[in-house]
């Protein structure tokens, strides 16, 4: 009897702290923001470089060690970017941290992308991603299939319109030269 009352409050104890970790990496996640994409550049066909304005709100400094991401424009891949070095966000700053990105391209997909941003219709674009690391002690295992396009922006706080202007910003960057 006393050891299934103990096991018991054992459950209720590792069920509680499971809930509070996952409140605490939602409440996490509300306080990172990527504020802007300061540079773009190319380096090549199958790499990029870009500093990125990073928010974190937190208390704790964020280690990511692994991010891919792929933008799917109907549910094929048109771009799928590799983090290739790990990033550290210090807590509550916000800081430009250049990053180095593999990039694989698939060109026709990504032609039909740029022809709905300069229509102005992001309905047909998704993204996938997976985020790997640590902020404090927690691990960090994100990841998500086929989000529509708004939703994945506005986990960053980041809108349709900023979007399109980040992109006329650097234009003369993502073409090769």
């Amino acid at each position: 009897m006393k050891k299934n009352v103990l096991l018991s409050i054992s459950l209720l104890l590792l069920t509680l702290t499971f809930g509070s970790c996952r409140r605490m990496t939602e409440n996490a996640v509300r306080k990172i923001r990527i504020e802007a994409v300061e540079d773009f550049r190319l380096r090549g066909l199958s790499h990029a470089e870009m500093v990125l304005r990073i928010a974190n709100g937190t208390r704790h400094t964020i280690n990511l060690d692994q991010v891919e991401l792929t933008l799917l424009y109907k549910e094929r891949p048109a771009i799928t970017l590799q983090l290739r070095e790990g990033i550290q966000i210090k807590k509550r700053t916000t800081e430009s941290l250049a990053t180095r990105w593999k990039m694989e391209i698939q060109a026709l997909t990504l032609l039909l992308v740029a022809r709905d941003i300069r229509n102005d219709d992001p309905s047909q674009m998704q993204v996938s991603f997976r985020i790997e690391g640590h902020a404090g002690f927690v691990h960090i295992d994100v990841a998500r299939e086929k989000m529509p396009l708004s939703d994945f922006l506005s986990i960053f706080g980041i809108t349709w319109p900023e979007l399109k202007q980040q992109i006329r910003t650097h234009a003369e960057n993502i073409l090769p030269q």
